[in-house]
């Protein structure tokens, strides 16, 4: 079979036809014939390709390897099994008998996902164990042993509630799939009775009806809903699970197919939020799509079609949300959460399954999604030049035959890197594609935590949402995948001003997402180019202020920071970079325009002008208002575990040790500062000869930079970007030439005789806001957004209605 063919076998509705009752069947290699007159047993047969594949793995080269491993992880993980089963449990680093609360719960979850994954080698043809009957008859054993002791119906559910109602049900029911032939159906049926006792409704949590599911949850409980309904004949839970999609018995309130305006889901802006608080749309946001993806597969052209006329939602969420955050073929960590401290699902391995859950999403898509969709697929692909995106954690055979398949589909012309500036308002995120680098600061305020820990994950998260910034370089594709969490410097995260005040270990149950105290957080994109984000930054124990602002340029981010203050009695520093090496490969550093071959003995070097990392980039320190301090470049060895950032039960890292050199380079701010700052400019991925030119005679003018206000010029563009942190004081001079009536993020350029001005609130607390431009041309509306009115020409003055979720409005004005 072609692979254009297997791209449709595991499409939506393309395997089986079941609508009108006209149903057939393809007899393919380890697939067997469906009876034509059974719908559910085309869903069950559907269901099996969808995770094992049709057979053709055993002829793609590029998955030799993948089957092999498969293998091999199955022989061991067979080997260890208790046999038979009985207590402490099925595996005996997995006791079941004698533990309690959070350590039973991980070790059932990890236990199913352990039986999962054998009864997928059993059922995919390449396999070693493929259709071994020794292997299903233990997996029977377990599977009945488990059923009477750990996983049944009226069972009191102890730990995290999740392996009950979600992780356990979903895993049950598709090993009730792969093993169809073999279960016994009194067995198949106590476990889905169990499943539907934990989880007797995809709407809610728990078997109540007062706390709605949403997003991410709410699709795995769909799917799961859906597949115990097919396996146990009950075509009344088929209709539940597609209608839990569109929440029907909410009103659609919670439905993943409509856009929300707060709390948990798809913002009309891109933007989205899970757990209430967190941008997420890198692991849960993936877990949603590829849920929906799965359940449209899985009925698409069957009596249980998901019809509802919102899925449109979904398909425009493809461009507009996960593939903003998706950097070839990576996703970005600044919507990862706590994903971020697990060993086994780096960036790459999101970035994966948020590929497939696209390409699955293709398949039935139709245009004009379907084509650009692969083309997207197809650019990151070609573009992920160090990891193979496939074969990984989470992906099955069949997955990683949709990756294989779309990168030897000729027809497919893969999109080039974006080149675009996107703000996300409803979620305090920005992402800067540019030719030679991306970039994305991960801000905090009332609305959006700083981070997450949670189940013993992110154990060290502290500061990753007080200014951490992510650059992404071609030089250095793996900078965040390299273990470097388990390796850096937790107190020393890029872009963060903190003190040096000693935190705990977080690692604990239950979860938590502790959020800022100040409003101001956000910015706006403009013209899709230049990008403006800033934070009225507070920390966790309002010890430190600051004010904080970002300006993205085309081939540089300006970095200022003001109204530094600290009452804490311990040292604050704001961390310029932190750069993560393989030990003892550091490549030169020049320092002020110093050539240096830096160790860790060279201890740390006082830095006045620039530094630059050979093969990086460099780092321009700006004059400017408030700026005091002292700022040195040092290389840090450093070593740590995953075990210490993720002691979870079932995302749990190692305690090997991890080692990394990093370049540090720090703005040193002293002991309990009063209104200390910062200057400086990032370059990324240029020459060091750019670095020194920009450092001899800088493009960007420090025009403002105090707790009111932090404005740069860029004279050679006409371009002024400008954070207002409150109203410009009558006493005080104008920034350039600018007033505004409260905070907010202003970018003005003239060009050509045009005014092109563009303002959002970040702190979300004006219904209108005004600017005043004296000494900028325009008069006259050329175009401008619902309510921007020129109030007033001389000096000019706008107004902007604003819509309270800290989008831009934009005018552009002649003379």
């Amino acid at each position: 079979m072609n692979r254009r063919a297997l791209l449709g076998l595991l499409g939506a509705g393309a395997l089986v036809t079941v609508a009108g009752g006209s149903a057939s069947a393809r007899t393919l290699p380890g697939s067997r014939a469906t009876a034509t007159d059974d719908p559910l047993a085309a869903l069950v047969e559907r269901r099996r390709i969808m995770l094992a594949g049709d057979g053709s793995a055993v002829s793609v080269p590029e998955l030799a390897g993948v089957l092999s491993a498969m293998s091999a992880t199955a022989a061991a993980s067979w080997n260890a099994m208790v046999r038979p089963a009985g207590s402490p449990g099925i595996w005996s680093d997995l006791p079941l008998a004698g533990v309690s609360g959070t350590v039973l719960s991980g070790n059932m979850g990890v236990t199913f996902n352990r039986i999962f994954d054998l009864a997928l080698a059993h059922a995919t043809v390449g396999c070693t164990q493929y259709g071994d009957a020794s292997l299903a008859a233990d997996l029977v054993d377990a599977l009945g042993y488990l059923s009477a002791n750990v996983y049944k119906a009226g069972k009191s559910p102890v730990g995290n509630w999740w392996f009950w109602e979600i992780g356990v049900p979903r895993k049950a029911a598709d090993i009730g799939i792969l093993l169809q032939d073999v279960i016994p159906a009194d067995l198949r049926a106590a476990l889905m009775a169990a499943a539907r006792y934990f989880t007797p409704d995809p709407n809610w949590r728990g078997r109540g009806t007062s706390f709605a599911e949403t997003g991410a949850n709410r699709t795995d409980k769909a799917l799961s809903c859906a597949l115990r309904g097919i396996l146990d004949a009950r075509p009344d839970e088929i209709a539940l699970a597609r209608d839990a999609l569109s929440d029907t018995v909410g009103a659609g309130r919670n439905s993943v197919f409509g856009y929300v305006t707060s709390g948990d889901g798809f913002y009309a802006d891109g933007s989205f939020v899970q757990h209430t608080y967190l941008p997420y749309v890198g692991t849960y946001g993936v877990v949603t799509l590829g849920g929906i993806a799965e359940i449209l597969g899985l009925l698409g052209g069957s009596t249980w079609d998901v019809t509802d006329p919102k899925k449109s939602v979904i398909l425009d969420a493809v461009e507009a949300a996960y593939a903003p955050f998706i950097w070839n073929g990576r996703m970005m960590d600044a919507v990862r959460g706590r994903a971020v401290s697990r060993q086994a699902e780096p960036d790459y391995v999101d970035g994966a399954s948020a590929i497939t859950a696209i390409l699955l999403v293709a398949l039935g898509a139709g245009e004009p999604y379907r084509s650009r969709y692969l083309s997207l697929v197809k650019g990151w692909l070609t573009r992920c030049t160090d990891e193979k995106l496939y074969g990984l954690p989470t992906q099955t055979v069949a997955k990683s035959l949709l990756v294989t398949s779309i990168l030897g589909d000729d027809s497919v012309v893969p999109a080039p890197a974006p080149v675009v500036t996107k703000a996300f308002g409803d979620q305090d995120r920005l992402v800067h594609h540019r030719p030679g680098f991306s970039a994305v600061v991960n801000l905090s305020s009332k609305r959006i935590g700083r981070y997450e820990w949670g189940n013993r994950e992110n154990n060290v998260g502290w500061y990753q949402g007080d200014g951490l910034t992510f650059f992404y370089n071609p030089a250095d594709p793996a900078q965040y995948s390299a273990d470097f969490w388990p390796t850096v410097d937790p107190y020393r995260l890029p872009g963060t001003t903190v003190t040096a005040a000693p935190r705990a270990n977080g690692a604990a149950d239950g979860t938590g997402i502790p959020r800022a105290f100040q409003a101001f957080g956000g910015g706006l994109a403009l013209d899709d180019r230049w990008g403006i984000q800033g934070m009225d930054h507070l920390n966790f124990d309002k010890s430190l202020g600051a004010r904080k602002s970002w300006f993205f340029l085309d081939d540089k981010v300006v970095c200022l920071g003001a109204a530094i203050s600290s009452a804490s009695g311990f040292d604050v520093f704001t961390t310029v970079d932190n750069r993560s090496f393989a030990p003892g490969t550091v490549p030169n550093v020049r320092t002020d325009n110093r050539n240096r071959a830096l160790s860790a003995a060279d201890g740390a070097i006082t830095v006045a002008r620039n530094v630059h990392i050979m093969g990086h980039g460099g780092y321009v320190f700006l004059q400017g208002e408030n700026v005091s301090g002292a700022i040195d470049v040092q290389v840090v060895p450093r070593s740590g575990d995953w075990r210490t950032i993720n002691s979870g039960s079932d995302t749990g890292g190692t305690t090997d040790v991890k080692s990394r050199d990093y370049v540090t380079i720090t703005h040193h701010h002293g002991t309990d500062p009063s209104g200390g700052g910062y200057a400086y400019m990032v370059l990324p991925n240029v020459a060091h000869s750019v670095t020194f030119t920009e450092s001899d005679a800088p493009t960007v003018e420090v025009v403002a930079n105090n707790a009111q206000a932090q404005v740069i010029r860029i004279a050679g563009q006409g371009l002024t970007l400008a954070n207002f942190f409150q109203a410009t004081p009558t006493d005080a001079a104008p920034a350039c030439g600018v007033t505004v009536s409260g905070p907010c993020s202003l970018a003005v350029r003239t060009d050509s005789g045009r005014t092109t001005v563009a303002l959002s609130d970040p702190s979300r607390t004006q219904k209108t806001a005004q600017v005043v431009l004296a000494g900028f041309p325009g008069s006259t509306v050329v175009e401008a957004d619902d309510g921007v009115r020129v109030v007033a020409t001389s000096p000019l003055t706008l107004e902007f209605d604003l819509d309270g979720h800290g989008h831009a409005k934009r005018a552009v004005l002649g003379v």
